[in-house]
């Protein structure tokens, strides 16, 4: 393949999301090819600018889509939740490629759609749960039971729109509620904390402590490092922030619901053993009997989460992504 430029545009400017397109940036540079990298999402008007000034070969652009008016010698990548969220599939050509966080049907034979998820980050160094085991630390280091962090930023809730910030909340607190019922029905008292922008805990009961925001990574590998159960935000697909590939990075244990792992198993390639950290948030009997069959077995918890993390460094970093991305362009 011929050295690119590529244009990579971000969902937003909050951290995470800046995370993800130095990581596809860097993966891009190692294959020779040239990369601006932006630090904020652009409105279509500004973008069109951009590349008449700018000698772009292909645009990334995430959660947004293709503009009307882009050069036919411009390849156009979008990478958004679903299909359904582009307003005008007129747009794109057979040169361009769609990825979408949900499972997705073939749209038609001109477009190019795939199911593409997060990764891995990279960082240079991060401690795992090994490295506390070999200094005798666990015991008093795993000090949080259960935790939950909500994967939603200032731009996801904040969007100005009032209908969508409800809704959003909404799903939120139910999330909320639906953990603290499975908890309670635990019989039992736990540490269980809470983190994000909002506080759901001051309408639930004292069970769950909210602990407030994260801003940066290594605050989350720490959380992680520290729950004996790390439950995961999302229920139907993995959001572009998701924790998911993270927790297991620093070997923590996950909880995700059987509903997740149906739409996420097929692009995994996820074997038996992942399937065993992963039962249903509306199964209070099925909750109770795996939380107990964990919840004092450190060696236990991290057999399965090692042998994880290994399967997740082989197959799903962006250097991962960023082959299949090279191999679709050259398709």
């Amino acid at each position: 393949m011929k050295k690119l430029n590529f244009l990579l545009i971000p969902k937003s400017n909050n951290f995470r999301d800046i995370i993800i397109i130095n990581d596809i940036a860097n993966e891009l540079k190692k294959k020779g090819h040239n990369c601006l990298n932006l630090t904020c999402q652009i409105n279509d008007e500004n973008l069109i600018f951009l590349l008449s000034q700018t000698k772009i070969d292909v645009v990334f652009r995430v959660n947004k889509g293709k503009p009307e008016n882009i050069k036919k010698n411009i390849r156009f990548i979008c990478w958004v939740t679903d299909v359904s969220d582009l307003k005008n599939l007129s747009n794109y050509n057979e040169k361009d490629i769609i990825y979408t966080l949900k499972k997705c049907d073939e749209i038609n034979k001109k477009i190019k759609v795939f199911q593409m998820l997060p990764a891995m980050n990279t960082f240079k160094k991060i401690e795992t749960l090994s490295y506390y085991k070999l200094q005798n630390k666990i015991q008093s280091y795993q000090n949080i039971d259960f935790s939950f962090v909500s994967n939603f930023t200032a731009t996801d809730l904040f969007t100005g729109n009032r209908k969508l910030v409800v809704h959003k909340n909404e799903i939120n607190f139910k999330k909320h509620k639906a953990i603290e019922k499975l908890i309670k029905n635990l019989n039992k008292k736990f540490i269980i904390q809470s983190f994000g922008l909002i506080d759901y805990s001051k309408n639930l009961e004292k069970n769950i402590v909210f602990q407030g925001n994260i801003n940066n990574f290594n605050f989350f590998f720490e959380i992680f490092r520290r729950s004996k159960f790390n439950i995961l935000f999302e229920d139907e697909y993995l959001d572009f922030n998701t924790n998911f590939f993270n927790i297991f990075m620093v070997e923590g244990f996950l909880i995700f619901n059987n509903k997740l792992n149906y739409h996420i198993e097929n692009y995994l390639n996820i074997d038996y053993d992942l399937g065993k950290i992963s039962f249903s948030f509306d199964e209070i009997l099925s909750f109770k009997s795996r939380v107990f069959e964990y919840l004092d077995d450190f060696e236990k918890r991290i057999k399965i989460s090692k042998k994880i993390s290994k399967f997740i460094l082989k197959k799903h970093t962006y250097q991962i992504r960023i082959r299949k991305i090279l191999s679709d362009l050259e398709y």
